[in-house]
């Protein structure tokens, strides 16, 4: 009897790191008979039941020590604080109750916590309450921040971006595996454990829905990130939710981390030029790579093309970039070279004439391997290629003595 008591009181302090293993959680006010739950069949159904909890009234000072805020929003603000009956960090997601009603609170805290068993996915335990004006549930903590504290203006390593992307691609294809759409893929909704991005996880599923569903627009999210076929719907349409706007998102996501920014600021055709350029490359108007897509490899243009498709039919899955991880991303002769360095920090009105030189020094050195290969071939056939240059000089000699007498004063530069 005595041990019996003894494993209750240890499982209500229980909780799963990163590597899956148990450490002091704060106690469950929902109890379970595990927090971390092992991926099955049935978890499709599992995860679109939204239950009705009844979520009980307390204060954040009766079990908490609020540490500081670590980030604030319209719609809520994210806690570090410490479980003082355990002494573990914990974060605590603080949604304003009059702008977020119970039922959409309830969903997200649901989905948080049924899909916190991927290793990718931020892990949220079996805490739930209302602190005054606030919907609270508590979630692991990360320590080195988001992906946008962690990256600077010229991007992160290749390396770091391959890391990263084929994570989040194992979390949302997770995701889309259970016809759950996240909808709000960006930089600060991935969160970094360990300093070479080895482990990231995706949070915030706010805006997540079951894939068939009719939506509206995200509310209060980066412009630049939002797919084209809802920008271009009109306020309050609705439309039905897909996960090609996850993959357009993630292609999004990925030209972001490596490069420090996204390509354009909406995928607005008619507003924005770079768009535009993309678009036409796109549909094959043009064979002029977008100056801003010139540093990447013909394999990883040819990712962006499918990730960044314009119709959403057309747009390859999140887990399509496994294909791409073993391909060089960054063309070494344009990111090392002077002249790419000169287009990384050269102003806005400078970069036109900047590429339109790179342009022409690449079509000269096209044009030169062409005449060496033109040069091998006829020595192959036993053709005379080498020029004397001397006769070549003594023939133009001739040919200006030979001028009209007008020309008296020739110079030869």
């Amino acid at each position: 009897m005595a041990n019996t008591v003894e494993k209750r009181r240890s499982f209500r302090i229980m909780r799963f790191t990163d590597n899956g293993k148990n450490e002091n959680t704060p106690p469950n006010t929902q109890h379970r008979n595990s927090i971390y739950r092992k991926s099955q069949e049935t978890d499709g159904g599992i995860l679109h039941m939204i239950p009705d909890l009844d979520i009980p009234q307390m204060n954040f000072t009766d079990e908490y020590n609020i540490e500081r805020t670590i980030a604030e929003g319209c719609f809520a603000k994210i806690l570090l604080a410490t479980h003082r009956p355990t002494n573990c960090s914990v974060v605590l997601k603080a949604v304003h109750a009059e702008l977020t009603g119970l039922k959409d609170f309830i969903k997200e805290f649901h989905y948080s916590y049924q899909l916190s068993h991927h290793p990718n996915i931020l892990s949220a335990y079996n805490v739930a309450f209302q602190a005054n004006d606030y919907y609270v549930f508590a979630q692991e903590y990360a320590p080195y921040g988001d992906l946008a504290s962690n990256l600077g203006p010229n991007g992160l390593h290749e390396t770091a971006c391959k890391l990263i992307a084929e994570q989040l691609s194992s979390a949302l294809g997770f995701m889309h595996s259970k016809s759950l759409v996240h909808r709000d893929l960006k930089l600060e909704n991935v969160l970094v454990f360990s300093p070479d991005f080895s482990r990231v996880k995706l949070c915030d599923f706010g805006a997540t829905t079951r894939k068939g569903t009719l939506v509206g627009k995200v509310k209060h999210t980066w412009v630049s990130f939002v797919p084209p076929e809802v920008l271009e719907s009109v306020k309050n349409e609705r439309f039905i939710c897909k996960t090609s706007s996850d993959s357009w998102q993630f292609g999004i996501l990925l030209y972001s981390i490596l490069t420090g920014s996204p390509p354009w600021q909406s995928a607005d055709w008619v507003k924005d030029a770079n768009y535009a350029a993309f678009m036409k490359y796109q549909k094959k108007k043009t064979t002029k790579i977008p100056d801003n897509f010139r540093k990447f490899s013909s394999r990883l243009i040819r990712c962006f093309r499918k990730y960044l498709d314009h119709s959403e039919e057309n747009r390859a899955k999140v887990t399509e970039i496994t294909k791409y991880l073993k391909d060089r991303w960054v063309d070494s002769k344009m990111s090392g070279s002077k002249s790419a360095t000169l287009l990384a920090h050269a102003p806005d009105n400078d970069q036109d004439s900047i590429c339109v030189y790179i342009n022409q020094r690449e079509s000269r050195y096209s044009l030169d391997e062409s005449k060496t290969r033109l040069q091998r071939i006829m020595s192959s056939y036993g053709l005379e290629t080498t020029i004397d240059q001397a006769a070549v000089k003594k023939r133009i000699w001739d040919w200006l003595s030979s001028c009209d007498d007008s020309y008296e004063d020739v110079e030869v530069f």
